[in-house]
């Protein structure tokens, strides 16, 4: 059995700021394989990390990252923290030699940057891309075939996850990323039997025996240390506790 990777979701937000530098640095701390962030696009273009559509949750700035000035963006500070809002050329600057990053491609368009300034950095053996976008996941696919694409989707009823499976070998991924509920041994085995590799995010739902033992090939989480010792208990053949103790 393989022990899936390890990538901490918006890089550690139960420990550091939400898609920030920190976050990274502490996501490495914590022992995770890698770290993911939420890249979106200003409306001159510019990548930045955030995740939601408009910039007040983290920032208290009240309008969408879309309709912002990159000049703006920069100037903007994470809340609670002295660190501005990360450009993409910052995240990959921060990820040292030793670490992954997992890309969730909130503004499809954003690909375009983002395939750039992999491609510039030599980073294709290191970089996960992921997309909800069908159109996205082909254009990176094309441009960059040897990462590991995957296409995004949160769907639970055995009809939706065989579409989710026949679309995402139609854009050229190479992965899924499943929402947690719709991870079992026969959906991850009708994936591989397609060429597609299988990612899930477990949110806050308890961990088990059963999806850590699927044939997942990464796990998502916001508790790295916790997920890490939930596999290797999976690994040994005992059950994992199921929750963090918080």
């Amino acid at each position: 059995m393989t022990t899936p990777l390890i990538i901490a979701h918006r890089t550690a937000p139960l420990d550091a700021a939400e898609n920030s530098l920190q976050g990274i640095a502490t996501a490495r701390r914590l022992g995770a394989d890698g770290v993911e962030i939420d890249l979106r696009m200003t409306i001159d273009q510019q990548p930045f990390l955030l995740h939601d559509y408009s910039l007040h949750r983290t920032t208290g700035f009240p309008l969408p990252l879309e309709l912002t000035p990159s000049a703006i963006v920069r100037k903007l500070r994470l809340h609670g923290t002295r660190e501005t809002v990360p450009s993409l050329s910052d995240a990959l600057d921060a990820l040292g030699s030793d670490m992954s990053m997992a890309v969730d491609v909130k503004t499809p368009w954003a690909v375009v940057p983002l395939v750039r300034e992999v491609k510039r950095r030599g980073l294709e053996s290191r970089v996960l891309v992921w997309c909800q976008s069908a159109m996205a996941c082909r254009y990176v696919s094309q441009r960059l075939p040897t990462v590991e694409v995957a296409h995004l989707k949160t769907t639970r009823t055995p009809a939706s996850r065989a579409r989710f499976l026949q679309t995402a070998r139609a854009s050229g991924a190479r992965a899924i990323s499943a929402h947690w509920l719709a991870i079992d041994r026969e959906f991850v085995q009708s994936a591989h039997a397609m060429g597609l590799r299988v990612f899930s995010w477990h949110e806050t739902y308890p961990l088990d025996f059963d999806r850590l033992s699927s044939g997942l090939v990464i796990h998502i989480t916001d508790w790295p240390e916790f997920a890490r010792e939930a596999c290797d208990a999976v690994e040994s053949g005992q059950a994992p506790s199921p929750t963090p103790a918080l």
